[in-house]
């Protein structure tokens, strides 16, 4: 961690109001090859426990994931704020006085659209021994990294891509050897905004990993901390190496708050 980036949780963690926003896969959990078994590391998991505890302040998680997944599988003691579906779906019931958030209601045309969408994902994966389909509330996504062959893996998302790019209406959302489509337009932009507008943060953490969380990182202020995960280019003033990095960033946070709020009373 560099000591710009040390200065800048510092500051974040005087905040009078903060929010400590994140994406799952690739930042608070390393990938795996079944999408289902991912899990947020110890370190990152306890490092959110203690932050989502303490007063003024806010944690959330805004991902591609189904809201469900996160609620059993990232927050089972509903203390976080929680962001599903490329910010379709925003849950705000552990913020008080925020409402409870909001839901996907797809219409019959979207409906239609997903149906398509889904059959077309399951015959690729039928081709592509290993891939998987992971189903969402309002899209669908195609895993190749279970592809053992590592060309095979790239045809098989191309192959995806172009048919997801062949049926108007989908919103298509790539990443690290998944490709997945939406019937919505929603971003995690619009889910970190929605969330910003509930809480009233005077300072927002953001960290991600992939090219869907360029579009949270666009709505921070400069007064913001935007972090980005891994190599890849990026809008994001710091960057860490990998999900154990910012593992450690998150416990850094959470001592500072931790010593901040205690200092407010």
């Amino acid at each position: 961690m560099s000591d710009d980036l040390q200065d800048a949780l510092d500051r974040a963690a005087a905040a009078p109001q903060l929010l400590v926003a994140l994406d799952f896969d690739g930042t608070l959990a390393p990938f795996t090859e079944d999408p289902a078994d991912s899990r947020p590391l110890p370190a990152a998991r306890e490092a959110l426990d203690a932050l989502a505890q303490l007063p003024h302040t806010t944690v959330a998680v805004i991902s591609g994931r189904p809201l469900d997944f996160l609620r059993t599988v990232v927050d089972p003691d509903s203390r976080m704020v929680l962001s599903g579906s490329h910010g379709a779906e925003v849950d705000l019931s552990a913020a008080p006085g925020a409402g409870s958030g909001t839901r996907i209601e797809l219409s019959a045309q979207q409906s239609d659209l997903l149906e398509r969408a889904v059959a077309a994902t399951l015959a690729l994966v039928a081709r592509y021994p290993g891939a998987r389909a992971e189903p969402k509330p309002a899209g669908v996504a195609f895993h190749a990294r279970p592809i053992a062959d590592p060309g095979e893996a790239q045809q098989a998302l191309e192959e995806m891509t172009a048919v997801y790019e062949a049926m108007p209406g989908l919103r298509l959302a790539p990443g690290q050897l998944v490709v997945e489509c939406s019937v919505l337009g929603a971003t995690k932009g619009d889910g970190l905004a929605t969330i910003a507008a509930a809480v009233h943060p005077d300072v927002t953490v953001f960290a991600g990993d992939d090219v869907t969380d360029e579009d949270a990182l666009a709505v921070l202020g400069p007064g913001d901390v935007g972090i980005k995960v891994g190599e890849k280019d990026s809008m994001a003033r710091w960057r860490v190496a990998d999900p154990p990095a910012l593992a450690a960033c998150l416990s850094l946070l959470a001592h500072r708050r931790t010593r901040a709020m205690t200092s407010m009373k």
